[in-house]
C-alpha cells in the first residue's frame, strides 16, 4: 500500500490443471492433461462467459515473467503450456 492506496493490477491470470484425485501429482501430468489458462482484464466489465477469455501458459508466463509449470518434465511442458484449452466450460 502507498498512502494508503492499493494498486489493481489490469489483468488477473490463472492456470488450472485438472487431475484426479490421486497423488504424486507432477508425476500424473502427461502432454494429455487438461490445463486451463485464463487472462482476464480486471474490470467490472468481465463476462461471466470466462471461455472467451482462455488463453496458453506460454502466453500468461510472457505476461507475468513466471515459469508456472517448472516442476513438469520439459517435454511435457513445452506441449501442455503452448495450448489452448478448448474443453467445456460448463
Amino acid at each position: 500500500m502507498a498512502g494508503g492506496n492499493v494498486t489493481v493490477p489490469a489483468r488477473c491470470w490463472k492456470v488450472l490443471v485438472v487431475l484426479p484425485v490421486g497423488s504424486t501429482d507432477v508425476r500424473r501430468i502427461s502432454a494429455s492433461t487438461r490445463v486451463i489458462a485464463v487472462d482476464t482484464p480486471t474490470s467490472n466489465s468481465v463476462s461471466a462467459a470466462w471461455g472467451g477469455y482462455r488463453t496458453s501458459v506460454d502466453a500468461s508466463e510472457t505476461a507475468t515473467g513466471y515459469d508456472l509449470l517448472s516442476a513438469v518434465p520439459g517435454s511435457v511442458q513445452a506441449v501442455i503450456e503452448a495450448q489452448v484449452d478448448a474443453g467445456s466450460t460448463k
